[in-house]
C-alpha cells in the first residue's frame, strides 16, 4: 500500500523532493553527454568514409600510396569510435546507472513518491538486454567494418605491389581484429551491472525491492 502524499510531512517532502531533483537533473546531465557523444560517433564515421572517398579520387594528387592512406584513415576512424565508445558507455553509463539507482531506491524508502524509476525498471525486465545490446552494436559495427576495410586496403596495397601472397593474409588479420575488437567491446560493456550491484547491496542490507507501480 503506497502512502498518501498528502500525509507526509511538509519538512521531509522538502528534504527528500531536493534528493529526487539532484538525481533528476544529473540523470539528464548524463544523459545530454550520451547523446553528444553518439551524435559524434555517427559523425566520426561519415568523416572516415569522406577521408577514405577523398584518398580514392584525389590519389593522382597524393604523394603516398592511397591505399595505405585509406587503410590509415580507416585505422584512425576506428580508434576514435572506440575513445567514444569508452566515454559514453564505460565511463557516463554508469555514473548515470548510479545516479538512477539512488533514486530507485529512494522511491522505495519513500512510497509517497512517484516510482518513475521503479516503473522504468519494471517496463525494461524483458527488452533491458534487447536494448543493451542494439547500443553496444551503435559501437562495434562500425568499428569491425573500419577494421575490415582497413585489412582489405592493406591487402589491396600488397596486390598492387608484386606481394599477392600477403593479401589474403592481411584482410584475414583485418577480420580477425574485427572479431577481437568486436569481443572486448561487448565483453567490457557487460563488465558488471552498476543498477543490479547497487540493488544487491540494498538487498543485503536487509531491505526488499519489488518494483510497484502507480496506483
Amino acid at each position: 500500500m503506497r502512502e498518501s502524499i498528502d500525509h507526509v510531512d511538509k519538512d521531509l517532502f522538502e528534504r527528500v523532493w531536493k534528493l529526487v531533483s539532484e538525481i533528476g537533473v544529473q540523470e539528464r546531465h548524463f544523459n545530454v553527454l550520451q547523446s553528444t557523444y553518439r551524435n559524434m560517433a555517427s559523425a566520426w564515421l561519415l568523416a572516415t568514409f569522406g577521408g577514405i572517398g577523398f584518398a580514392l579520387t584525389q590519389r593522382p594528387l597524393i604523394g603516398i600510396d592511397y591505399e595505405l592512406l585509406m587503410a590509415g584513415v580507416a585505422a584512425a576512424g576506428c580508434v576514435g569510435i572506440m575513445l567514444l565508445w569508452a566515454l559514453d558507455l564505460l565511463v557516463y553509463q554508469h555514473l548515470l546507472d548510479a545516479c538512477f539507482v539512488e533514486g530507485l531506491i529512494l522511491e522505495k524508502q519513500r512510497s509517497w513518491l512517484p516510482p518513475l524509476r521503479s516503473n522504468m525498471l519494471a517496463s525494461q525486465v524483458d527488452r533491458g538486454v534487447v536494448f543493451l545490446f542494439r547500443l553496444i552494436a551503435f559501437y562495434v559495427a562500425p568499428v569491425a567494418l573500419l577494421l575490415i576495410l582497413a585489412g582489405g586496403f592493406v591487402g589491396l596495397w600488397f596486390a598492387n605491389h608484386q606481394l599477392p601472397q600477403l593479401a589474403p593474409l592481411s584482410a584475414l588479420g583485418g577480420f580477425a581484429l574485427a572479431v577481437a575488437a568486436s569481443v572486448s567491446i561487448y565483453r567490457k560493456t557487460h563488465a558488471y551491472d552498476i543498477v543490479e550491484m547497487k540493488l544487491d547491496e540494498y538487498r543485503k542490507s536487509g531491505q526488499q525491492f519489488e518494483p510497484v507501480g502507480w496506483m
